[in-house]
């Protein structure tokens, strides 16, 4: 995504994403984390619960399962739906944390992204 003289960044991939749903579920305690579905049904509260609660925010990580889903550097070997998103979307409550979504690259899809920075 962007180097310079300072730090280098990326999109998360697949190992990136486990990797940190394995650190919530042993910080936290939450050993069900990577099952957890969508928590809200908007996009306009990052990282609080549809009720208020801050149930999407662990271990200072937030939004891996309630708000939406993020682009990963996983490809899908199907042509079609090339691109590979993870986590929760506040459209679905069937969509958890660990899940994987075979995305098209355009449409009205809402993907976003967590980029990681490499210092």
């Amino acid at each position: 995504m962007y180097n310079s003289n300072n730090f280098t960044s990326d999109l998360n991939n697949s190992y990136v994403w486990d990797t940190a749903i394995v650190f919530i579920q042993k910080c936290s305690g939450d050993k069900d984390y990577s099952r957890q579905g969508s928590l809200q049904g908007t996009l306009t509260k990052c990282g609080e619960a549809t009720n208020g609660t801050n149930k999407d925010v662990r271990c200072n990580i937030y939004d891996m399962a309630g708000n939406t889903r993020e682009w990963t550097t996983e490809t899908n070997s199907d042509t079609y739906t090339l691109c590979v998103s993870r986590g929760g979307s506040y459209d679905s409550s069937s969509y958890y944390t660990c899940y994987r979504h075979n995305n098209f690259t355009s449409g009205g899809t809402p993907v976003a992204c967590r980029p990681t920075i490499y210092l």
